[in-house]
């Protein structure tokens, strides 16, 4: 889109850089969810935990995306000598991550509540698709080995 806006077309240059791109996104998205997963599984809601998980990850996530738009924004601006065939490189990591720290702020945590939801509602009644996210045992309550086989598939050796 950034390279449509600037009447620029795509390049190897333009390519290299949505790889490097995805790369930062994933990263950037992986973090919110994997956070928001461990305050899950440490009994938190859905809901809560992947409002924490952003609020707690916003400054990595917004310092990593500052810091390429800023290492990237001489290549966008052709600088440098044969700086006009990697402008596609810089203009496609400077929009790509302007929309990226908005798609990563405001549409991962509503994908991750809606799949959350599915696994509660649907893919939990299951035994192949159970939840990983079992209730803690009480601290009373001691874990038990695996319950002995029937009588009938008992071998002795």
């Amino acid at each position: 889109m950034t390279l449509v806006l600037f009447g620029q077309e795509a390049s190897l240059y333009a390519f290299v850089g949505m790889f490097m791109l995805l790369g930062i996104v994933k990263k950037n998205g992986s973090m919110i969810v994997d956070f928001a997963r461990q305050r899950v599984d440490a009994g938190e809601a859905a809901d809560r935990a992947i409002h924490d998980a952003s609020m707690d990850r916003f400054r990595p996530i917004l310092m990593t995306t500052l810091a390429a738009v800023f290492g990237a924004m001489p290549i966008a601006l052709g600088y440098g000598a044969d700086g006009s065939s990697r402008r596609p490189l810089g203009l496609v990591v400077v929009g790509g991550l302007v929309v990226s720290q908005f798609i990563t702020l405001y549409i991962t945590p509503v994908i991750y509540l809606y799949l959350e939801q599915f696994q509660e509602k649907v893919l939990d009644r299951t035994s192949f698709f159970g939840s990983r996210h079992s209730p803690k045992p009480a601290d009373g309550d001691a874990m038990q080995g695996p319950e002995p086989l029937p009588p009938d598939l008992a071998t002795e050796d």
